[in-house]
């Protein structure tokens, strides 16, 4: 009776051991076969993507607005210096036009004097001229009336006909017409020497209008032309260090601006990346391999399926595609895919958290 009943125990233990054998066996059949399959079909399918749920907070999209943030400051730096660089090319250019115009001012100036010069000279030559006529006149007139008149004094004087005071009285006359006649010396003098001034004068601006802007030293130079020249000479240097700067300055500002150029062209590709067009956007997006894309066409229909392969629903369309590359892990292997952001827009939103999405149609047909 014992042993009836172990033997049953035994078979039934058995049997059940060789049940739970072929669960597990079929389990693990079920299992290889599953994942066979989805590898066969990711190795052979090009009907589908991956959609990706964007948020601000997202790694990529934090590091693109650093990325961006930091760009913008930099190119905002430059921009700056390019302002600071403009300015002073304004300054320079105004540099350049104050002094040429003072230069021309000057040469003018020095042409309107020598012009004055010349008409003083001349009036001067005119005026020594008849002035040296009338003093010669003068002088011997006053000669002959002086001789007259000492002579005629000695003889009246000598006949008691004159008193002493008369004779010194007239003698004093006398000592007044030969004074007259020093003053007209004088006068002469510095008539000459006024006159012998302006040549100089005059000889001085000619050589300063001729020497300007040579090396050479022209005859005629005066300390007062010469202290002019001077002036001059530095505006010229003064405009031969504005252009020099000048020329610097707008180098500088086309190194700024290839500069600015690839900042901004750099923000734009950053700017571009498809994750922060669809954070302004507000879009719904998926990933879509290169090797995938003739077969995501703008209105492709999207299925979402069970255990990634089975059970199959629509659940949206494909919308336009974004611009810009995007490298991910493929969602089943281990390795990175390039591919592009496309739009999709979804019937059932909590599709947008599914691994993949289909296109086009389930792939079981299921």
């Amino acid at each position: 009776m014992n042993q009836r009943v172990a033997n049953r125990i035994n078979a039934i233990v058995v049997s059940a051991y060789k049940f739970m054998g072929s669960v597990l066996l079929a389990l693990i059949l079920l299992g290889l076969i599953s994942f066979l399959t989805v590898q066969g079909f990711f190795m052979v399918s090009r009907s589908w993507v991956t959609p990706t749920v964007v948020s601000p907070t997202d790694t990529e999209i934090l590091t693109l607005n650093t990325q961006v943030a930091a760009q913008t400051s930099a190119r905002d730096h430059v921009l700056a210096e390019r302002r600071t660089v403009e300015d002073r090319i304004a300054d320079a250019e105004r540099i350049i036009t104050a002094e040429r115009a003072f230069q021309h001012r000057f040469q003018v100036a020095l042409r309107g004097e020598k012009s004055s010069r010349d008409k003083v000279a001349r009036r001067l030559t005119q005026l020594r001229r008849e002035y040296g006529l009338a003093r010669d006149e003068i002088v011997q007139s006053n000669r002959a009336f002086s001789g007259l008149t000492r002579v005629r004094t000695d003889a009246l004087y000598g006949a008691r006909l004159l008193e002493q005071e008369e004779k010194l009285t007239i003698n004093h006359h006398l000592a007044q017409l030969a004074q007259s006649n020093l003053s007209l010396a004088q006068t002469s003098v510095d008539l000459e020497t006024r006159l012998e001034s302006l040549q100089r004068e005059i000889s001085g601006l000619v050589a300063v209008q001729n020497g300007l802007g040579k090396g050479t030293t022209p005859d005629g130079m005066t300390t007062d032309v010469l202290l002019l020249e001077r002036e001059h000479t530095q505006s010229v240097l003064e405009v031969a260090r504005a252009q020099a700067t000048l020329k610097s300055l707008k180098q500088d500002l086309k190194a700024l601006d290839e500069v600015a150029q690839r900042y901004d062209t750099l923000i734009a590709s950053l700017r571009a990346s498809p994750y922060l067009r669809a954070i302004e956007k507000d879009l719904t997006v998926a990933f879509v391999p290169y090797e995938n894309l003739k077969h995501a066409e703008h209105g492709t229909p999207l299925y979402a399926c069970a255990a990634k392969l089975f059970w199959c629903r629509e659940v949206g369309v494909v919308g336009e595609a974004l611009e810009g590359e995007v490298v991910i892990k493929h969602p089943i292997r281990q390795y990175m895919l390039r591919g592009v952001m496309v739009e999709i827009q979804l019937t059932d939103a909590p599709a947008a958290r599914e691994d993949l999405l289909h296109l086009s149609r389930p792939p079981m047909l299921l």
